[in-house]
């Protein structure tokens, strides 16, 4: 498994990945995503590769709310989903990560309905710190908010 910076040549890619219909509401669109990013400053894309296929996408950003680093968008495809590939690319993500930031946390806020994902992180070595609400566009939101010691 390998991460590229999302850039011309693979933005497509990154956009085609999907999720299943009954994830909606837990992570947003790709498309939205990379848009964010091309206009906000500090967000970090990245494309998650098993060989030369894009199978999934990552949103990262230094994040004043916590503060502190924040994996803020994360999704595998639906095509690539339930073999394992959204942990190992959880796992691989963390020591990448810090590599590359050398800081000792990082912080996820997951949908409080989205006990999957939930479940995943805590096996990975996430906890629980508190639940928040918020509300986006005409969008409303409730989440809690997870931290892994690196």
């Amino acid at each position: 498994m390998e991460f590229r910076e999302i850039d011309k040549y693979n933005y497509w890619d990154c956009i085609e990945l999907t999720i299943d219909d009954n994830q909606e509401g837990f992570v947003a669109d790709n498309k939205q995503s990379l848009v964010e990013a091309a206009y906000e400053d500090g967000l970090y894309t990245l494309g998650i590769y098993l060989e030369e296929t894009m199978i999934g996408f990552i949103l990262y950003n230094y994040d004043e709310t916590f503060p502190g680093w924040s994996m803020s968008r994360f999704m595998i495809g639906k095509q690539f989903q339930g073999k394992g590939y959204g942990k190992q690319a959880s796992i691989e993500f963390l020591e990448y990560f810090k590599n590359k930031h050398n800081t000792d946390k990082l912080y996820i806020s997951v949908s409080l309905e989205n006990m999957l994902a939930r479940k995943m992180y805590s096996s990975i070595g996430f906890t629980e710190i508190k639940e928040v609400e918020y509300a986006f566009g005409d969008k409303y939101y409730k989440e809690i908010q997870m931290v892994k010691e690196l």
